[in-house]
């Protein structure tokens, strides 16, 4: 859970643990709910304790490309306009009834002021985030659609379980023709 996060990530005493996890709020969200919107700046950061979220994007063409999914043990926000301030050109989504923990911008940026140690978590944050789009962007370049989902059955066979064609498809980057062709002929 997110106290042994952080416990894993700083050498904080449990009073400073108590105060950090005092400013994150439980926030209940249901299958499809939008928690970040298209064009609105991203004021929270989510922890998922149960669920599933979804980062994606919609071109002109009505197009959805999803980068990322966040399962259990997960933060997520629209890192790029958390950190900005800007408005966000994606939106997060719940993929299922989903559980959250929920720190606001000001709060993260309040911890990060006054206790030098939550700087290690705001670390692995972007460490993670920075591996999770290499990853993908390197899938997206060196792998055609079989790989990628033969890839993903390996290497993280519960999105394949938990999510939907739709939604696998739009991870994958390839329509949903394309993926129950795939799955068809694996």
């Amino acid at each position: 859970m997110l106290a042994d996060i952080i416990r894993a990530k700083t050498n904080l005493s449990e009073e400073q643990i108590s105060n950090i996890l005092s400013c994150f709020k439980p926030m209940h969200v249901k299958k499809n709910e939008l928690v970040l919107e298209r064009n609105a700046v991203a004021n929270q950061l989510f922890f998922i304790k149960k669920g599933c979220l979804r980062l994606y994007y919609i071109n002109e063409d009505g197009n959805i490309s999803t980068r990322f999914m966040a399962f259990e043990n997960t933060f997520l926000t629209s890192i790029v306009s958390f950190i900005s301030r800007e408005p966000s050109p994606e939106y997060i989504q719940a993929v299922e009834n989903s559980e959250l923990l929920v720190i606001s911008n000001s709060d993260f940026v309040h911890l990060r002021n006054t206790i030098p140690a939550w700087d290690n978590i705001y670390i692995y944050i972007l460490e993670y985030g920075l591996t999770v789009i290499n990853s993908k962007l390197s899938s997206l370049l060196t792998q055609n659609a079989t790989e990628r989902y033969l890839s993903l059955l390996k290497n993280n066979p519960e999105l394949i379980q938990r999510l939907s064609n739709s939604n696998l498809a739009a991870y994958l980057n390839i329509t949903p023709e394309t993926l129950s062709r795939l799955k068809s002929q694996i």
